[in-house]
């Protein structure tokens, strides 16, 4: 007897991958490994973590934290730009 796809566990790599919250990797391997379309590596990575609720909390955690990164260094970036600006009309202009 065969076993449902639905419950099938997910390759380890996979796993592994979702513990470190990379979720668009973990989808590929999942695609790879099983030769499943998009969709359907999604789904199994979605119903996978419907059974693992603290997983999808990492997940969620991980992605805010990086959200979190990406938006300090645009605003330093932002920043950097902005004091190069008023540096180059108000002091450079002057000389």
């Amino acid at each position: 007897m065969r076993a449902e796809p639905r419950h099938k566990p997910l390759p380890l790599e996979a796993v592994t991958l979702l513990g470190e919250g990379r979720l668009p990797e973990a989808i590929k391997v999942v695609r790879q490994v099983e030769t499943l379309r998009q969709r359907a590596a999604k789904r199994r990575i979605e119903e996978h973590l419907v059974r693992d609720p603290m997983l999808r909390v990492r997940i969620e955690t991980v992605q805010r934290e990086a959200r979190r990164m990406f938006f300090f260094w645009f605003l330093l970036v932002d920043l950097l730009i902005a004091a190069g600006a008023i540096y180059w009309f108000f002091f450079k202009g002057a000389i």
